[in-house]
């Protein structure tokens, strides 16, 4: 780290410098008690002067108006004749002690403002490169740790202080501190930095809010919500003047402005990461399902074959059952594979068509019939229903994951019931078992990709769901999973019913 000079707070303390005052003026009193031997009178006045000059360049214009009353009145009561008396003789005695009172005076305001100017500059300069070096020291940082850590260092060596830093709360948790803080908070003093968080103001020594604390509090925003709060408490236990707390707050911003530009930088690679392994994701779903489409062809053609050949024992009759059996089951996990990758890079593109939802139904039954043959299934499909424009294929294939899921978690023997209702500007297609039920906990996340709950059995890949959602999606739908009252659970697809195409009447 490069070193910054340390600027610790000055309080001023007048007595000391009314008392070098006085002391100025006792000295040079004696020394014009033994110069009087050879100099005149008049002369230990430009004494006087000049030690009111030189005392001009390190005390203030109080000490300094102080010193030119006393050396004035000394040169009167001491020297001036008649002596020890403030009576002034002659007229020209009298006019030189005015000028002298006046010129004193004048030189001195000019010599402490020209004083004043130069601490002023001399000030300014040391905030300014403290300043550049703080923000080169954090433009050096690594992470948000090493950030908080480089301000840490330098506030504390820069203002001889103890820091603290707070991080917001977030999720309904309480606020943190940083763990390199040199400043231990106790629970009052995280309540002000709360304060200060929830205001988004500065707050504690020195201000209007909680003043007689003691350290400062200044949140931590570039221009948004807080992130934080800096919280500073000076060694010497002094407040800080306006030009350091100025600076501080200076500090406070440039550190707000660093964090959030960290913060940005880290989702940029999260989301570019995220990106990039999605894009890995879908290239490997997208080869490998249709890598196993040919020889699960193969195997599904060969067991039929085989099964169809009249020439097998009964034990290998069921054998090529079970491979086609399997071999179907697989396929669906292919089909799965490549309708997500297809819903993940945004490629699918319904062809919306007015179709009847009865026949999206039927057709989804037919489909998943041997899934079924163990379950009761209940059609209650409302008379009269309106077309809907969509995609057929795709709403088949959506219902068809909703019966397949259903057939999956449901007893055999119970029934699995199929509606679909049309309701104001809604079609409504459910698919509802009598299985487990869902976790409440789980309900919005069930049509999430590769979710599965805890309850659910193993084998599953939590695309079923996540693949219904998204052709839903695509034609302007939308989903939704309930449990039903004494057990089980409802799946519904909901559908944006048109005014479908009037069709003219064929004239005899």
């Amino acid at each position: 780290m490069d070193h910054v000079d340390e600027m610790p707070p000055a309080p001023y303390k007048p007595w000391v410098e009314y008392a070098a005052a006085l002391g100025t003026f006792a000295g040079v009193s004696l020394l014009n008690l033994w110069l009087q031997s050879w100099i005149g009178y008049q002369a230990i006045a430009l004494v006087y002067l000049l030690a009111v000059v030189l005392l001009a360049l390190f005390v203030g214009r109080g000490p300094i108006l102080f010193g030119t009353v006393l050396t004035a009145l000394g040169w009167s009561f001491i020297f001036a004749p008649p002596r020890y008396s403030f009576h002034i003789g002659s007229f020209y005695d009298k006019m030189m002690f005015a000028m002298y009172f006046i010129v004193a005076l004048t030189v001195a305001q000019l010599t402490a403002r020209l004083r004043a100017e130069q601490l002023a500059e001399q000030r300014r300069e040391e905030h300014a490169r403290a300043l550049y070096v703080f923000t080169r020291e954090l433009a050096d940082a690594g992470d948000q740790a090493d950030i908080l850590d480089r301000t840490i260092g330098q506030i504390g060596k820069v203002f001889q202080a103890d820091v603290a830093v707070v991080f917001a709360a977030s999720n309904g948790k309480q606020a943190t501190q940083f763990s390199q803080s040199t400043w231990r908070l106790d629970n009052s003093e995280q309540a002000l930095a709360q304060q200060a968080l929830t205001g988004n103001q500065v707050v504690g020594r020195g201000t209007q809010a909680s003043p007689e604390t003691a350290g400062i509090y200044l949140p931590l925003s570039a221009g948004s919500a807080p992130e934080g709060v800096l919280a500073v408490r000076t060694n010497s236990g002094q407040e800080l003047s306006s030009e350091q707390r100025d600076l501080l707050e200076n500090f406070a911003r440039q550190t707000a402005l660093v964090l959030e530009r960290q913060r940005l930088r880290d989702a940029e690679v999260r989301t570019k990461l995220l990106s990039e392994s999605e894009r890995l994701g879908r290239t490997l779903l997208n080869s490998v399902s249709h890598e196993l489409r040919t020889p699960l062809a193969a195997i599904a053609t060969a067991a039929g074959t085989l099964r169809d050949s009249d020439q097998l024992t009964p034990l290998q009759q069921r054998l090529s059952i079970e491979i086609e059996s399997a071999t179907a089951r697989l396929n669906r996990v292919v089909h799965s594979l490549l309708n997500a990758a297809r819903i993940q890079s945004g490629q699918v593109r319904p062809k919306l068509d007015w179709c009847d939802p009865a026949d999206v139904v039927r057709a989804a039954l037919r489909e998943v019939a041997p899934l079924l043959a163990q379950h009761r299934v209940e059609k209650k499909l409302q008379p009269g229903l309106p077309l809907i424009r969509g995609d057929f294929t795709l709403l088949q294939q959506a219902v068809t994951n909703l019966l397949v899921n259903a057939a999956t978690y449901a007893k055999a023997d119970t029934t699995i019931e199929v509606s679909a209702v049309a309701n104001g500007n809604e079609l409504a297609l459910e698919v509802s078992d009598r299985g487990p039920g869902l976790p409440p906990d789980e309900l919005n996340r069930m049509f999430e990709l590769f979710h599965r709950a805890p309850s659910s059995k193993p084998g599953g890949t939590g695309l079923g769901l996540a693949i219904v959602k998204g052709f839903v999606d695509a034609q302007g739908g939308r989903v939704q999973a309930a449990n039903r009252p004494g057990g089980g659970a409802t799946f519904s697809i909901f559908l944006p019913i048109g005014k479908p195409p009037e069709v003219s009447e064929e004239t005899a």
